[in-house]
């Protein structure tokens, strides 16, 4: 005897996943939708959005099917990249490859001994009059990512500072039209113009990712508009969801000193700690695809054509996939993952890169601070697409002694 699956249509959400409650609040808006169904109609907006994690995940391996060139609130801008995020393959698979050489392997092992060391010179200027009241967003995460980022890449020291602003173009492009989203892009003008103009081969440096990236196309390897679009690509995707997603980190250890007292005694937790942190606050909210043929997702129909919104924030507190999800624990089993680097073909390309520059701060301060302590009230940034802080006040309060994790 076999049995059939039956086959429903989507709940439909009346609310809006974009207004300003809800980008306040997105992790109860989100949890909202979530709770509706593994697939949820958008009426507002005309898409349908994945909810939980594991349709989510299973619909992401159907690259076939589910595609990447279309979704909602699709249409051209400078702020959005042209490749790797709106590629299927055979393309994607080119590009994809051109970030891996140039991100894994032994460009990984140079950016290492450089992260690390910019990481301990940042953090002993910081403890070297005792303890110290630093905003955790601006003082340590962008102000390590600001150097070591763009140093990687190999553009210029000059006007780096437009970078801060960046974000606000890259994450609200990906959203309904608004007088906010107007505002957003506005703010963030300056500095797409810097990006634009440093991307291109004659603002390189010798060895760096950009450089790397153009002498692929002399090999034939890329174009090379598409070396441009690629380094762009990098710039998107690298420089706010790393800052982001450090500064939450610290602000969920000083919210929950247990679990600093936790990896203080059990070091080789330090990995799964940030993954765990990136699970609580992922720096990115969702992503989009579309239906290239009907689908059905969590036994839930989604129509040929329909475009897709994947709800990565919601499906990181999914209660089917992680027990007691509201909560920080360092210790948590992270061995089926979580979605905040994307997954399948799509998976952030430099997740290797996010993961070290975490991991060589994180292990930095580890070495030397006793306390992580808030002394204010953190200030979530307000975005479309991106969750994050833009100031987490907390005191470092340094060890008696360094501990030695080498």
């Amino acid at each position: 005897m076999t049995s059939t699956i039956e086959v429903i249509e989507a709940p439909v959400y009346e609310g809006d996943p974009f207004a300003m409650e809800s980008l306040l609040n997105p992790h109860a808006a989100d949890g909202e939708v979530r709770e509706l169904g593994p697939v949820v109609y958008i009426k507002k907006y005309d898409y349908y959005a994945i909810t939980q994690f594991a349709p989510m995940q299973k619909a992401l391996r159907d690259f076939r099917r589910i595609g990447s060139s279309d979704r909602p609130f699709y249409e051209d801008n400078p702020f959005r990249p042209k490749v790797l995020v709106l590629e299927d393959p055979p393309t994607h698979t080119v590009s994809k490859n051109a970030v891996m050489s140039v991100l894994s392997g032994e460009n990984l092992a140079k950016f290492e001994k450089y992260f690390t060391a910019e990481a301990e010179r940042l953090v002993d200027e910081l403890l070297i009059d005792g303890p110290v009241e630093v905003d955790a967003f601006r003082d340590l995460a962008v102000r390590y990512v600001l150097k070591v980022f763009p140093d990687m890449l190999g553009l210029p020291a000059e006007g780096r500072d437009l970078l801060l602003k960046f974000g606000e173009g890259v994450f609200n492009v990906f959203g309904p039209p608004s007088e906010f989203q107007k505002q957003k892009l506005a703010l963030a003008a300056e500095a797409q113009q810097w990006v634009e103009e440093n991307t291109y081969r004659d603002r390189q440096a010798e060895g760096g990712v950009g450089d790397q990236l153009y002498k692929m196309a002399d090999e034939g390897t890329l174009t090379e508009e598409n070396a441009r679009q690629i380094l762009k690509s990098i710039f998107a995707a690298g420089f706010d969801t790393t800052t982001a997603s450090l500064a939450s980190m610290f602000r969920a250890f000083a919210d929950n000193p247990d679990q600093w007292e936790l990896l203080k005694t059990n070091p080789e937790l330090l990995e799964n700690a940030w993954e765990e942190a990136i699970r609580f606050y992922p720096a990115s909210r969702y992503g989009g695809r579309y239906a290239k043929e009907e689908v059905v997702v969590g036994g839930t129909r989604i129509p040929e054509g329909g475009k897709i919104l994947t709800m990565w924030l919601g499906a990181g507190r999914d209660h089917r996939q992680y027990e007691n999800p509201n909560e920080f624990h360092i210790d948590r089993d992270m061995k089926k993952g979580h979605l905040s680097f994307g997954f399948g073909i799509h998976t952030c390309a430099g997740n290797l890169i996010a993961r070290l520059e975490a991991r060589v701060l994180l292990k930095a301060i580890l070495e030397r601070v006793d306390r992580i302590e808030l002394v204010g009230e953190p200030r979530q940034a307000v975005a479309y697409q991106a969750f994050g802080h833009d100031y987490v006040p907390i005191q470092l309060v340094p060890r008696e002694q360094k501990l030695d994790l080498s």
